[in-house]
Formats: C-alpha cells, sequence, structure tokens
C-alpha cells in the first residue's frame, strides 16, 4: 500500500467519503485469504494505526478464545489509543447451547479486561444467530436475547454489543421480520448508556459462489434493519469499493461503497428494497458523487448530517482480511 506524499492529502479527500468510510473497517486478518499469524496481525494493525488512512480503521477482529493469547503481545497496547477488539463468539445451536457458551465467553473477557484495564475495550461480539432460532417467532427470539442480557447482567458486563449472524438463504431472509423486530424489542428497552445494542450480521462473501448473497437477499436486510431502527455490520467478500465481476470466484461481488451507499440512501429517501437493489447493483464508479457537502447517487442525495447518521445507527462496519486491498482499490478509482 502506498502513502499519500504528505498527511496533507487527507484534506483533499471530500469530507462526504470520509463521512461515510470513516471507522469503517474491522480489521480480520487472521482470517482466509490472509490468515496472518497473531503476531503478524496485531503488527499490521499496529502500523495501519499510524497510516494516513487510520480514519478508516475500526476493531481488530479475533475469536474470543484467542484472547488469552495475546498475553506475549501486550507492549502493543501501550501507546496511542486504546485498542478495541471485537471478538466470535463461540455460539451454539440452539439457545441452551448458546448461553452455555456464552458463560464461558464471558469469563474469558472479563479475565482479559482485568488484565489491561484501559488500554484494550472488547466491546462487541460477532456470533451466529442459533439455528433453532431461525424462522422462529418474535417471542421466542424475544425470551433468547432476555436470556444473554441476563448472563451479561449477572456477570457484570459493563458493554457488549452483538451482532447475530443470519445465513441469507430463503427461510432466513423470510424469517427477517421476527428477528428484527425482537432485537428493536430488546434496543428499546436499554437503559442509557445501554449495556447491549444489538444487530445483525451480513456475510457478504466466502470461498464458493454460493457464499455471496443476491442483491435482493441484501436489500432485504437493510430495509428491514432501516425500518425496525437497529444497526447491522457486514463482513466476508468486500475488499473492492464497487460491485464487481470476480474471476477467482466466477461470480459478482459486493462493494463496500455499494452497501453503505445503500443503507444512507435507504435511510434518507426511505427506500423499498427494490431501489436499494439497484444501489447495490451498480457497478459504474462514477454514479457515486463524493462533493464537499453533498453525496449523491445518480438523482438521489444526502448531505453529512445524513451520512453520519446512517453509519452510527444503520450501517456501523465491514470485517475484512486486508486493509491494504480496500484502500488500494480506493486509490485506484482516485477516491483517495
Amino acid at each position: 500500500m502506498e502513502a499519500p506524499e504528505s498527511r496533507q492529502d487527507l484534506d483533499l479527500i471530500p469530507p462526504t467519503l470520509q463521512t461515510l468510510l470513516n471507522g469503517s473497517l474491522d480489521y480480520a486478518g487472521l482470517f482466509p485469504p490472509a490468515e496472518l499469524s497473531l503476531r503478524r496481525a496485531l503488527q499490521e494493525y499496529s502500523d495501519y494505526r499510524d497510516e494516513p488512512e487510520a480514519w478508516m480503521l475500526s476493531r481488530f477482529v479475533l475469536p474470543v478464545r484467542r484472547l488469552p493469547d495475546l498475553v506475549p503481545f501486550r507492549q502493543f497496547f501501550s501507546k496511542g489509543a486504546p485498542y478495541r477488539f471485537s471478538v466470535l463468539g463461540t455460539g451454539g445451536q440452539d439457545p441452551d447451547a448458546f448461553l452455555e457458551a456464552l458463560d464461558r465467553d464471558l469469563d474469558v473477557i472479563d479475565d482479559f479486561d482485568e488484565e489491561y484495564e484501559s488500554r484494550t475495550h472488547v466491546d462487541v461480539m460477532e456470533v451466529p444467530l442459533p439455528n433453532a432460532l431461525i424462522g422462529s417467532r418474535q417471542q421466542e427470539v424475544e425470551a433468547f436475547l432476555d436470556a444473554v442480557s441476563q448472563r451479561l447482567i449477572q456477570t457484570g458486563t459493563a458493554k457488549l454489543d452483538f451482532f447475530f449472524e443470519l445465513p441469507m438463504h430463503e427461510e432466513s431472509v423470510n424469517g427477517l421480520p421476527a428477528v428484527c423486530a425482537a432485537l428493536s424489542e430488546h434496543n428499546s428497552q436499554q437503559a442509557i448508556p445501554p449495556r447491549s445494542i444489538m444487530g445483525l450480521k451480513l456475510r457478504c462473501g466466502g470461498t464458493q459462489p454460493s457464499d455471496v448473497p443476491s442483491p435482493a437477499a441484501v436489500a432485504s436486510l437493510i430495509v428491514r434493519a432501516r425500518d425496525a431502527g437497529i444497526p447491522f455490520k457486514a463482513t466476508a467478500g468486500l475488499h473492492h469499493p464497487i460491485r464487481h465481476y470476480d474471476d477467482g470466484l466466477d461470480t459478482e461481488m459486493h462493494g463496500f461503497i455499494n452497501l453503505f451507499a445503500a443503507a444512507v440512501f435507504a435511510a434518507e429517501h426511505q427506500l423499498n428494497a427494490e431501489e436499494v437493489e439497484a444501489i447495490l447493483r451498480e457497478e459504474t464508479s462514477n454514479n457515486f458523487r463524493f462533493e464537499k457537502d453533498v453525496f449523491s447517487w445518480r438523482n438521489l442525495s444526502v448531505s453529512l448530517d445524513g451520512i453520519r447518521h446512517a453509519r452510527n445507527h444503520l450501517a456501523l462496519s465491514f470485517g475484512s482480511c486486508s486493509f491494504e486491498e480496500p484502500v488500494d482499490h480506493l486509490r485506484d478509482l482516485d477516491l483517495l
């Protein structure tokens, strides 16, 4: 990744693009296809925190079971802003198995927080929704979320947000209204500041073409999340800003600018699923226009405040095993 000639180049990046992508990338260098060692991934993440593009960087992602493996690398946490972590929870096929695993996960997180005190924060858990709850009624999902909340209270966990991953097959997509309504109800009952905001996790790629969800399925999730007032984060297959054909996987891949733009315009203009899908399918980068105060796609536009609101409350981040590739692709498009 070639750095800009000077730090002042940041001033040349339109504020609308900075707002759209600020803190957008969760670094997941431990995971395929990068699959770096923990030491190498932490070193890369530490280096990226000092890059001119560090404004795009968010949390470091790792499995919760690997938190104790960070002990030999505590020197990384001694400088700069505190390190923020998003952990992949153990999960379970049914609510009982999930909750048993969650008890163990919370113990690991608690030990980690005590070890490093204010130098690190584990404040997000990403974990699949139990398969037994896919397609369930809203009340069943609400009961499960209540049980998760009780575990947090019992262990004294101060702050841990959850993002539940759903497979994007037909049954799961059809069950989105019940899941979103349950998550919305849970969030509405939180005190301020909240102990745990809960949302959805969307997987946008994988090792097989079938792992890439259709634009229609992604659009449905965005619209359902918007209508329920719940956040989502994405992961996998989002190294490129714009939708494109991937020769290696032999399929069309989603773009992270498409994804965030779809969420922003969906929130600003109350777009329906078909209109959101059109943004997700956009393959011409010049149709996304970043000006000083206005971000536009075709005949739609949104202000800085509108972008900021959608990023804070709807589309929060995307996970990537590479930080360099997204940055380099943005530079190839003359966006950086």
